[in-house]
């Protein structure tokens, strides 16, 4: 009797190891801050309004905003990529594969705007990713992930762009 009920166990154990798995950390490197930021030629309340422009044209959710400290938190619909973000790995005994992030990932962008003289400023972005993670055989796990520095890239041209098209409303005289 005790020889079957072994034999079941172990039977359980070895149907069950092929869809066992492990996770490990994501191993990329997130992007330098040189390369999360630029200076544009456009005194600090421009800067401000290029970065809300973008905001709103990418169709972030804005969650906090706080123009005294130059600090703009928002999210994005839709979650993110791989393309943006490093998962870490799942892996099976059979196989090992890319975290793929599923349809209740976050994508949060910290923006960052500073004075830089009286004619420029600063712009940081500092994106944030979480997923939650299925590894076979155990709970979901809420992971974060690690930029590649695309979306920041993207946004912090975005930006540029939108601060060529910042401008000061100009007053006439009129004509009376």
């Amino acid at each position: 009797m005790i020889a079957v009920s072994n034999f079941r166990i172990i039977v359980a154990f070895v149907l069950a190891l092929p869809a066992s798995g492990c996770f490990y950390p994501p191993t990329t490197a997130p992007p330098p801050p040189s390369d999360r930021q630029t200076r544009i030629p456009i005194p600090f309340d421009l800067a401000w309004d290029a970065v809300r422009s973008v905001i709103v044209r990418n169709d972030f959710n804005i969650i906090a905003e706080d123009p005294n400290n130059g600090v703009i938190e928002s999210e994005a619909p839709g979650g993110f990529s791989l393309k943006q973000a490093d998962c870490g790995k799942l892996r099976t005994v059979a196989t090992k594969y890319d975290a793929k992030p599923n349809d209740a990932a976050t994508a949060v962008y910290n923006f960052t705007v500073k004075p830089a003289g009286d004619e420029a400023a600063t712009v940081s972005v500092q994106a944030t990713y979480r997923s939650q993670l299925h590894v076979p055989i155990r709970p979901l796990t809420d992971e974060r992930c690690v930029s590649r520095g695309v979306a920041e890239a993207a946004l912090l041209k975005q930006i540029e762009k939108q601060a060529k098209l910042e401008h000061r409303p100009s007053f006439k005289p009129s004509a009376d």
